[in-house]
């Protein structure tokens, strides 16, 4: 039976205990947190240096039977200092082992011999909270092709390094279905999915769609049936879904709702057509 996580970018609200919240009332089976600040200008999590507000969250979780499965997100650019990620490190710890999001700054802004050596040792690092750090190539950003992002997983192999995969960025990348079957299942821990407008020519709306404004899965243009049959199976299907265009008119838990309701639907549709 499939297992969905709720993305914290589909329902993003700054209390983890609201998060953790929603996706149980909601009815999914694993949640995605964040904790690192993906950019400077990003207000710190609440669980940082929290260790009650750590063990509370840890308690709603274990009575919810919900799990983390994925905490982001760590965004590696030129002269990447790992000194301000232990706190998060070790926050994410106490919530269990999920896994760790790492993407690359912009294209162009930094050299692929770069992302390399930090996420290597960003993966190293996360090694000893007992946690294992995937990486998720976007195509607008520096190691968004499949080739590229494979070298950056493969530098971080010896401490358990893995490859995210999103639908919306598969599309972009212009992966294809048969690509998707060949990979190394073992780098495959959790999938996001999504669904999206075809693919823009210009890099601006690119951005506001990857950041800001998605679809429901089967209201969009991605051929999802195609690339769900590619991936396997048994991994939790993270529903990553922003859509800031309804944040003043539907709430994050009625977006949470919605995203799971149409996972479901679609899943339902595949397997009823064999």
């Amino acid at each position: 039976m499939r297992r969905f996580s709720m993305s914290y970018l589909t329902a993003p609200v700054v209390s983890p205990l609201e998060s953790i919240r929603i996706a149980s009332d909601v009815g999914y089976d694993h949640l995605g947190l964040r904790i690192h600040p993906t950019a400077a200008a990003d207000a710190p999590s609440p669980l940082l240096g929290n260790k009650a507000l750590a063990a509370e969250c840890r308690r709603r979780l274990d009575n919810s039977g919900l799990t983390v499965t994925e905490v982001e997100s760590w965004m590696i650019r030129r002269g990447f200092d790992l000194s301000h990620s232990a706190g998060a490190m070790e926050a994410a710890a106490e919530l269990g082992s999920p896994r760790l999001i790492a993407v690359a700054d912009m294209r162009g802004a930094i050299e692929q011999a770069e992302i390399e050596d930090r996420f290597a040792g960003l993966a190293e690092m996360a090694s000893g909270f007992g946690l294992g750090v995937d990486f998720e190539p976007i195509a607008h950003r520096a190691g968004g092709t499949l080739d590229e992002a494979l070298a950056v997983v493969a530098a971080g192999a010896p401490h358990g390094a893995g490859l995210i995969l999103d639908m919306l960025h598969i599309d972009r990348m212009g992966i294809s279905p048969a690509e998707l079957a060949m990979l190394d299942r073992s780098l495959l821990h959790n999938v996001h999915l999504c669904d999206a407008p075809p693919k823009p020519a210009d890099l601006e709306t690119m951005v506001r769609h990857s950041a800001f404004d998605r679809d429901l899965p089967g209201e969009g243009a991605l051929p999802l049936r195609a690339y769900l049959a590619a991936l396997p199976t048994d991994r939790p299907l993270s529903i990553e879904i922003p859509m800031l265009r309804l944040a003043n008119t539907v709430l994050p838990q009625e977006r949470a709702r919605r995203g799971l309701a149409t996972s479901k639907r679609l899943l339902a549709e595949i397997e009823a057509a064999g």
